[in-house]
């Protein structure tokens, strides 16, 4: 059985929320789409897709101790429900950064004054539809991750500054802003 949404994230917050070294790399692990899976005969590791990362990679990157991360493997190996939850994370591609200049793709960035309020993103993309636009990549940060949540919006092409006042005007949007 499937452990529901609001569940894993309660068994997170139980399980290493009173860990701040570890929430970082649960966190990290989440926001890059890092999965937990067996490497062998119950060993188990963390992957970018089918490559390993090694565990002195990941605390490099997020400045923690190298045990702090296996750890946090063992920790998610030994429960069916956080195993099943990180092994089925994948990681995607966030076109934004090449895609204004190198591919004369749209880029869009949205922050809004409630990132749990509903809407905002549907009615940001209805403006583009309206136009006949094409969306390439929508990626929306979890604010429960997030300490600065962020929706990216990939265009099939620039778009006028007019659309831009449009979109702020959305109920519930703080900031647009072209990237």
């Amino acid at each position: 059985m499937e452990p529901e949404v609001d569940s894993v994230w309660d068994l997170i917050n139980d399980s290493f929320g009173r860990y701040p070294s570890q929430m970082k790399i649960i966190k990290y692990l989440i926001r890059y789409g890092f999965s937990v899976k067996e490497k062998y005969d119950m060993e188990y590791s963390i992957y970018s897709g089918n490559v390993e990362v090694r565990p002195s990679s990941i605390s490099e990157a997020i400045e923690v101790d190298k045990r702090v991360v296996v750890q946090v493997i063992k920790k998610i190996s030994e429960n069916k429900d956080l195993l099943s939850f990180f092994r089925k994370l994948r990681p995607i591609a966030d076109m934004s950064s090449a895609s204004s200049k190198l591919l004369n793709l749209g880029v869009i960035e949205i922050r809004a004054e409630d990132p749990s309020k509903p809407g905002i993103i549907r009615d940001i993309v209805k403006i583009i539809a309206d136009r006949g636009i094409g969306i390439r990549q929508v990626i929306v940060n979890d604010p429960i991750i997030s300490e600065d949540p962020i929706a990216t919006i990939v265009t099939e092409r620039p778009l006028e500054s007019e659309i831009l006042m449009e979109m702020k005007k959305v109920n519930g949007v703080d900031t647009v802003s072209f990237v």
